[in-house]
């Protein structure tokens, strides 16, 4: 295995603790006080990478008793060329206590975890028993543990949890670990401990581990989606299937290109694995035999950051095809300009978003992928502001205030851009003129979302798209709902010709919606540098979040890590990325939709 030029940081917040406990069977006075204490930076070296182990445990207590506990949070970075990194969690320092109790959890983000401790006095036959009961905020956010024990009186080192695994990439992957200590309340004379002190730091070492993956079996699909067990890992023609599983919360993924088994979030030794395949269908479309994944699927509770291929769904014109997570097969060459395949429509056309003056791979950053920054509208003080068009401001209706008179900021950047780059250019006549773009305005009122007001004026009210991404507030719903379908005619902007839709738009030019987003591979608040439409720049969707109780109108964006997230509809320019219809009766000129070869109109 190659390990040139690989470096792994690991920053960790140093649990560094000075304790002088007093201490409490029958102990009538309390003598003991915890002190602040600071981590100062350590190196390890692993496998020849460099792991950097800094920061500090505020430990600011007094008169620590029995029964006390604290929260360290400690958080493992790790860049390199995607290699898998081996370690142990470990404590290294003193310790004059009795014993200390100490429990593990692992999360893939950050939680805003605290302790809190009330110290307690009882009298049991003439004897005044001192000691504390603490309670840890948020500790169900944290999981299940995966490590506990007790470090014992006279001990200088402790393996806290063995066998860890992280990944040495270029971005950085993260492990963040929570380590509860606890001064036991023992139901026995801990006297002895008074004046003792317990110190030291957390930190990493090397493990000897091997990242050993099992695959236990592998199961082949036909057409109908039945399941056929095998010995054989299959070739072309087949795609990985979402019913594939490993333990440890690893997540296969298959390597299309190397005919092999990768795996993301692999953290122990030992995995095994159980691997489904589906038999790719051929369809036969505008771009030729395409072949598509069988499985509809149902669930989007993470974010794409594989090449899971092309899917199929439903829209208003039938089944549409849409590319999900690090595509590789949707690049079109038309008007001069690069764009990725989004979809091919359910009336046969193609859905393009626009990518830039050239080809670029997924991970690029592309300034030039956006045509301008915009506000989504200049002015936002009214429910009528998430509009794509917008009707009366300080109406007291919904059907004055979402009527489709006024032009926001960003439709008119989108016009100009369409009229001087394709209508005047001679390329308008390539361009479907049926099919529409999104705006969602319908009304969603549940508890869960704490904005229950009918959509006009400044009350504070919630859209569709908030409904299907969102419980409350920035509260994410674990597995998204999106839709091609657009549900209200006022919504469905189309071209002024169409015979279909609200036929409000003068060129047939608009928006990504946030649904669509989804679909391709994003996920509310998870970065996703891979999937095909995560540029390195923030940009706007078409969809509606919220109008806030603060009396602003809020819009979905994709962030510049890739992530899907509101964006405030007049505190930032973000950048603006056209999409457009190709008609169903075009030419393809050439190409099989590669970065070097991309099919060209």
């Amino acid at each position: 295995m190659k390990r040139k030029n690989k470096k792994l940081i690991v920053i960790v917040s140093c649990l560094l603790l000075v304790i002088s406990v007093s201490l409490a069977y029958y102990i009538g006075q309390i003598l003991i006080n915890g002190e602040g204490a600071k981590g100062n930076a350590t190196t390890a070296k692993i496998k020849g990478a460099t792991l950097t182990v800094e920061g500090k445990l505020e430990f600011n207590d007094s008169d620590i008793l029995p029964g006390y506990k604290t929260i360290s949070s400690i958080k493992v970075t790790a860049t390199g060329n995607n290699e898998l990194i081996p370690y142990n969690l470990i404590w290294k320092g003193t310790n004059g206590i009795s014993k200390i109790n100490y429990t593990v959890y692992k999360t893939s983000s950050e939680i805003n975890v605290s302790a809190s401790c009330e110290k307690k006095a009882t009298v049991q036959n003439g004897v005044q028993i001192l000691n504390e009961e603490c309670s840890i905020t948020n500790l169900d956010n944290l999981g299940s543990f995966i490590a506990s024990g007790s470090i014992i009186k006279n001990s200088t080192k402790e393996i806290l949890t063995s066998d860890e695994f992280i990944t040495a990439t270029n971005d950085g992957d993260t492990k963040y670990y929570y380590v509860i200590l606890e001064y036991p309340n023992l139901d026995e004379d801990q006297s002895s401990d008074m004046d003792a002190t317990f110190e030291g730091i957390v930190t990493v070492e090397e493990s000897n581990a091997t990242s050993d993956i099992n695959i236990m079996a592998v199961y082949l699909g036909d057409e109908v989606g039945n399941y056929t067990e095998t010995t054989d890992i299959p070739g072309s023609g087949y795609i990985l299937s979402e019913k594939s599983t490993c333990s440890n919360n690893a997540v296969p993924v298959w390597d299309y290109n190397n005919s092999g088994l990768l795996t993301k979030n692999l953290t122990k030794s030992g995995t095994s694995c159980y691997l489904y395949f589906n038999k790719l269908k051929t369809v036969n479309t505008i771009l030729g035999n395409i072949e598509v994944n069988p499985e509809v699927k149902t669930i989007f509770d993470k974010a794409a950051i594989a090449d899971e291929g092309v899917q199929s769904g439903i829209d208003e014109d039938g089944t549409t095809y849409y590319w999900r997570g690090a595509a590789t097969t949707n690049y079109l060459k038309f008007a001069g300009y690069c764009w990725r395949i989004v979809r091919i429509n359910g009336s046969g056309t193609i859905r393009l978003i626009y990518s830039g003056n050239t080809c670029q791979p997924n991970t690029a950053i592309l300034k030039d992928a956006v045509i301008s920054v915009s506000a989504f509208n200049s002015i936002s003080l009214d429910n009528a502001y998430v509009g794509y068009m917008y009707g009366t401001t300080d109406s007291n209706t919904y059907e004055e205030t979402h009527a489709n008179i006024n032009n926001s900021t960003i439709k008119e950047v989108l016009d100009e851009w369409y009229k001087t780059n394709i209508l005047e250019k001679g390329y308008d006549g390539y361009v479907a003129k049926e099919d529409g773009f999104c705006n969602d305005r319908t009304i969603i009122k549940t508890a869960e979302t704490g904005y229950v007001g009918d959509g006009y004026n400044k009350l504070p009210t919630s859209y569709g798209p908030f409904g299907r991404f969102v419980l409350d507030n920035d509260f994410i719903k674990k597995n998204m709902n999106p839709t091609f379908l657009c549900s209200q005619v006022n919504d469905l902007f189309t071209y002024n010709l169409a015979t279909k839709g609200n036929k409000m738009l003068s060129y047939p030019v608009g928006l990504i919606t946030v649904d669509e987003v989804i679909f391709a591979g994003g996920y509310s608040q998870v970065a996703n540098a891979n999937y095909y439409l995560n540029i390195g720049v923030p940009f706007w969707t078409m969809s509606p979040y919220h109008y806030h109780v603060e009396y602003y109108a809020v819009q979905f964006g994709v962030y510049a890590d890739g992530r899907l997230q509101w964006l405030l509809g007049n505190e930032i320019e973000h950048g603006v990325r056209p999409v457009i219809n190709l008609r169903s009766d075009i030419q393809i000129l050439d190409g099989d939709g590669t970065i070097d070869n991309p099919y060209v109109v």
